[in-house]
């Protein structure tokens, strides 16, 4: 790649773009518009009352926000089954996530036919299948909600989704220290 050096080169490491930055205004806005529509697992309404409630009592995962307080305060590192999301009473997902859940539905299905190809027992596929059942039952009740909108609801809270997007991706960047490196090196 033209103009990009590798790691340990004399003049620096490669640099990636990294998605801009939200502001905390920008963020607490798009938490009003979408913290309406969050449900539970069963795709019930289940509304955060404030941008304060949906931050404070709640964890990004990756397929929705999480309120059991033992993951709440591990910072989404400690579920205790395992990230089943859709089969947990604690779950929130809310439109922002709509298309991390329909990459993981697609993810669930190729792994149910990898299962069957490599005849698993029938405990795995029904586990997969299970999961696929609950997430596109999430996925749908959160679609349906959408499409009850109006328009300009429904534009709202699609901009608002893709701002929280941008929010936890760049959230969840790598961090590397280059500055100790580049002592090292010198």
């Amino acid at each position: 790649m033209a103009g990009l050096r590798r790691p340990g080169e004399a003049f620096g490491q490669l640099q990636y773009p990294t998605p801009p930055l939200v502001s905390l205004k920008r963020k607490q806005q798009a938490i009003r518009s979408v913290g309406p529509l969050a449900t539970d697992a069963a795709g019930n309404p289940a509304p955060f009352a404030s941008p304060t409630a949906y931050e404070r009592a709640s964890v990004a995962v990756p397929f929705g926000n999480c309120t059991e307080p033992s993951n709440v305060k591990a910072g989404g590192g400690a579920c205790p089954i395992r990230f089943q999301c859709a089969g947990c009473g604690f779950y929130r997902p809310d439109p922002s996530y709509l298309p991390a859940l329909e990459q993981h539905i697609a993810g669930l299905r190729a792994d149910r036919e990898t299962a069957r190809a490599m005849d698993a027992a029938g405990y795995v596929l029904a586990s997969l299948t299970a999961q696929i059942d609950a997430f596109a039952a999430v996925a749908e009740a959160m679609r349906r909600k959408l499409s009850g909108l109006d328009p300009a609801q429904r534009a709202e809270v699609e901009e608002a989704s893709r701002l929280l997007r941008r929010a936890r991706a760049a959230r969840t960047l790598p961090l590397t220290d280059i500055t100790s490196r580049a002592t090292e090196t010198a």
